[in-house]
């Protein structure tokens, strides 16, 4: 689908599932990595528990399919090589903090002077510009902004956050889906454009399906405690055992 369009993916973890779905559809990637490393290589699990950035699983999950280059975007040489390297990139993604890129003079606006057909992919938190632009968010901040963390634990107990971080994953999936409607226009027009994804947003489609209830006349959405909500019926679906739990999962 994507065969022949290079990407530039400059992500970090909160990115890299963007680059791996074009990866899989295709293109080719090129990881963009500081002299130090991808922060992702600092993240566990590690393979035999040994903190070793070449042995986190959670890279080589997020990160493969990829080629990559090492280049310092502080000196003036790195952002040199870097426009150069985006003249011929069809995509490029970043998850860097809003107005960073700019600072660097490697922001969209500036790169596509040189490459008007360049798609800018950018994901932050809570968007590039508005209110909240520049804060700063974890998982768990992300999903309780987004909506999901509303709707998990018992209805008589406080929330709890999901298991595994997913909110940046939901933001790079939704990422990489803005991005292929980007390059579909650009198929049309020859021209690419910025896109600016928002976890917080992302996270919001995520809840759509009970976001949609009010208008249609549906019960509002609320914890279930474990149970499957039917307009008044309530239907438990987590029994307590003697050694742990047992969760019912008809289809």
């Amino acid at each position: 689908m994507l065969d022949g369009l290079r990407v530039l993916d400059l992500s970090d973890e909160r990115g890299l599932l963007c680059g791996q779905i074009l990866a899989d559809l295709g293109a080719d990637v090129i990881l963009i990595e500081p002299p130090s490393g991808s922060p992702a290589r600092r993240l566990g699990p590690f393979l035999g528990d040994a903190r070793d950035p070449e042995r986190s699983l959670f890279f080589w999950a997020y990160a493969r399919g990829r080629r990559g280059v090492v280049l310092d975007l502080d000196s003036v040489d790195g952002r040199a090589r870097l426009r150069e390297l985006a003249r011929r990139a069809d995509f490029l993604i970043e998850s860097w903090a809003p107005g960073r890129m700019r600072e660097l003079g490697l922001d969209h606006e500036s790169l596509a002077r040189d490459n008007p057909a360049l798609i800018g992919v950018s994901i932050t938190p809570f968007g590039q510009d508005g209110p909240k632009s520049g804060y700063v968010a974890t998982d768990l901040i992300a999903m309780a902004s987004g909506g999901p963390l509303y709707l998990t634990g018992d209805a008589d107990r406080a929330p709890l956050r999901v298991s595994a971080p997913q909110a940046f994953h939901f933001a790079a999936a939704e990422a990489a889906m803005a991005a292929l409607v980007a390059h579909f226009e650009r198929e049309r027009s020859g021209r690419g454009q910025h896109v600016d994804v928002s976890a917080q947003q992302a996270l919001g489609l995520a809840t759509l399906y009970r976001i949609l209830d009010a208008p249609w006349g549906q019960a509002p959405a609320e914890r279930s405690s474990g149970g499957l909500q039917l307009g008044k019926l309530f239907m438990r679906m987590r029994f307590p055992t003697r050694d742990g739990w047992v969760v019912l999962g008809p289809g």
